[in-house]
């Protein structure tokens, strides 16, 4: 079956002077727009196109596709303002449309916003949306588990931390006790469910939280201490930012990892430095 605003594998029905035709099955058929880069066709090719409607109110398909189709959510450049609305560059000729009533704050020209793509109950036309949270849900519903390795798309910053979209279905939070390293707008990146709340909610982090990553955390600061002199300057006191660049974690992460090793009596720790405790 044929979907209006997805990616859709359709056969050439016919062949007219001026345009070609594909069978759109349910939809109808369905004109392929002409492109200066597009090949010859014959009755009976299989071509993989976008369906949509276009200004004209006309079922149209494209060979070239789109960054984002129906349902999908990726970040997008402005590229023009109208006092209805903005349009957003998305690889077709025409830009993807976003009413003002779709805009999550305010857009312009040369931003790139993280939107996803709808087609309009009203007209059938491809619109954006940067309210996510009207499209996307920000309840587990017993879709991920704690400690599960997820793929996030960085969607908006907030005094708490940044949400992110979750596997491109599910909203989440990253908390700022839990970023340890420069995150912007519409950057993808492998992280972590944290925890699943009480309310529903899913809470992230950039790092796996469990006690095999911590164990290997701490195995990483001892070989660090001994390659080092049994010293190093480090300490929970340290910029996150230096925590990042030598051991690729939070400095939250860290702080703990430390305070296990200080525990265990196999580091010696103060403000200034943290040393190797020597054992006979």
């Amino acid at each position: 079956m044929s979907e209006l605003g997805k990616i859709n594998t359709l056969q050439v029905s016919r062949i007219g002077p001026y345009s070609t035709f594909l069978d759109g099955q349910d939809l109808g058929e369905v004109m392929l727009l002409r492109e200066k880069t597009a090949r010859k066709h014959t009755v009976g090719d299989q071509l993989e196109v976008f369906v949509y409607v276009d200004s004209d109110d006309t079922l149209v398909a494209s060979s070239t596709l789109p960054t984002i189709s129906g349902g999908q959510v990726g970040c997008l450049e402005v590229v023009s303002l109208t006092r209805d609305g903005a349009f957003l560059d998305w690889g077709l000729r025409a830009d993807l449309f976003v009413p003002r009533t779709e805009q999550m704050g305010e857009m312009s020209v040369g931003s790139r916003c993280v939107v996803i793509a709808l087609v309009d109950r009203v007209n059938q036309r491809m619109i954006g949306s940067s309210r996510l949270f009207q499209h996307l849900s920000e309840e587990n519903q017993q879709q991920f588990d704690a400690g599960e390795t997820v793929e996030l798309l960085i969607c908006q910053r907030t005094d708490m931390g940044f949400k992110a979209v979750i596997n491109g279905t599910h909203l989440g939070m990253l908390y700022n006790s839990e970023i340890y390293q420069n995150l912007r707008i519409g950057k993808r990146m492998k992280g972590f469910v944290k925890e699943l709340r009480e309310d529903g909610k899913i809470d992230l982090a950039l790092q796996q939280p469990n006690a095999e990553s911590r164990s290997e955390l701490e195995t990483k600061i001892i070989e660090h201490l001994k390659q080092n002199g049994g010293v190093s300057t480090l300490t929970d006191k340290s910029p996150p930012e230096k925590i990042y660049q030598i051991f690729a974690v939070s400095k939250k992460a860290y702080k703990h990892a430390i305070g296990g090793l200080y525990k265990s009596r196999q580091i010696s720790l103060s403000k200034e430095q943290i040393a190797l405790i020597k054992t006979d």
